[in-house]
């Protein structure tokens, strides 16, 4: 009997269970592609008994489409509780050998992730009766685990996709770059809504940057698309006040982030360019903004620049005066502080980065997910809590 704690150690020895035993039964909670699971599935008449828990949809989809219709691998599709065994049995006529611990039939179990693992053998001493209670508590899971067919398969696929993203950002992954903070370590992640309100009003004393100004600036251009067919409809000292123009219409024009040195971008809005008003009718100004919005919201975005010039900075600035409340604008001014505490990279930010960088992590954040409250200068913040960001971040 030996404890395996290295991946490397237990996918070591799998392989060799393999390659040794014409017998193996097992059960696991989460099970994906990986190089133990093509071993298996290249010698399906190895496998006896097998159960494999979908929980949280952690199961790969491609597990089920490997397993189709067999007669000897089961899912967990309906769990009473979480299934969560991790047990491997490999036997022949004369020996047995079993993995009990913490491993699934998983990549990251394989690759990353702190494992332990028991490894016991029938030589061990007080195994006689472990070999028939480890097939005793597989085959109790039998008739609770359903055959993959074609058409259960391919729901689990469906609901799986929409999942992926959620369980990344439960795990603490926000986009592809690893962040130098996990979001419990992340100081602006972990507020709670009097903390963040707390937060903003000091931030906004030190920016010089009162708060009730920046929420008037907000309620003024709110009302501005409110009573506006469109952008292109509104006067150009009031668009260039939400691009973050100068212009004497509004002294705050560069209040959440100036964009005075962005020539092209200025250049757009002097010309009233159609396609940064089409730009900001695929925002709506109510309702949940989804990443399809966002999506659509960048394909007419980068129209308007067909010689280049368009940028994380514009088109944030556009998308935080009409949505502030899932929107921070992302510039030179508050880049450096914003990214810290988030604990990401603060250099080479590109759209696919902000969304689910920035974006994502604020829409996790308690602060962000708390109730409109009752008070009319706490909901005013509330209904710009993301805008509002720059004010504790911006730097002179």
């Amino acid at each position: 009997m030996q404890l395996i704690a290295e991946n490397k150690d237990l996918s070591k020895t799998l392989s060799r269970l393999i390659r040794t035993y014409p017998n193996v039964s097992f059960a696991v909670a989460w099970a994906s592609v990986n190089i133990i699971f093509d071993k298996l599935r290249a010698k399906p008449s190895l496998i006896k008994q097998g159960v494999i828990g979908t929980h949280f949809y952690q199961t790969h989809p491609d597990v089920l489409d490997a397993f189709l219709d067999s007669t000897n691998v089961r899912f967990i599709l309906k769990p009473t509780g979480v299934f969560h065994p991790k047990i491997y049995l490999f036997w022949n006529s004369n020996s047995w050998e079993a993995l009990v611990g913490s491993a699934n039939l998983t990549s990251a179990a394989l690759n990353v992730n702190t494992e332990a693992v028991v490894h016991i053998t029938n030589a061990d001493h007080g195994a006689n009766q472990l070999k028939a209670q480890l097939l005793s508590a597989i085959e109790s899971y039998w008739p609770d685990a359903e055959p993959s067919n074609k058409e259960s398969a391919g729901r689990y696929r469906a609901i799986w996709k929409t999942k992926r993203p959620i369980l990344k950002r439960l795990s603490g992954q926000y986009g592809k770059t690893t962040a130098k903070k996990s979001p419990v370590d992340s100081p602006i992640m972990s507020l709670t809504w009097d903390q963040y309100v707390s937060e903003i009003n000091q931030g906004a004393s030190e920016a010089a940057h009162d708060v009730g100004e920046r929420l008037d600036l907000l309620d003024k251009v709110r009302r501005a698309f409110s009573t506006h067919p469109d952008f292109a409809s509104m006067d150009l000292g009031i668009r260039k006040t939400i691009a973050g123009l100068p212009n004497d219409h509004d002294n705050r024009w560069g209040w959440f982030g100036s964009m005075k040195g962005a020539g092209k971008f200025h250049k757009t809005i002097n010309h009233n360019d159609v396609h940064i008003s089409r730009v900001l009718d695929q925002i709506p100004l109510q309702g949940m903004i989804s990443k399809a919005h966002y999506d659509r919201y960048l394909g007419e975005f980068v129209k308007a620049f067909p010689d280049g010039g368009d940028g994380i900075a514009t088109a944030s600035r556009l998308l935080a005066l009409k949505r502030p409340d899932q929107f921070v604008c992302f510039d030179s001014r508050n880049r450096v502080e914003m990214c810290k505490s988030f604990g990401i990279v603060p250099t080479g930010m590109v759209y696919e980065r902000y969304w689910e960088e920035i974006i994502e992590r604020i829409l996790d954040s308690p602060w962000w997910l708390s109730d409109r409250p009752g008070t009319k200068r706490d909901a005013a913040i509330w209904d710009g809590r993301a805008a509002m960001l720059d004010s504790l971040f911006y730097r002179p």
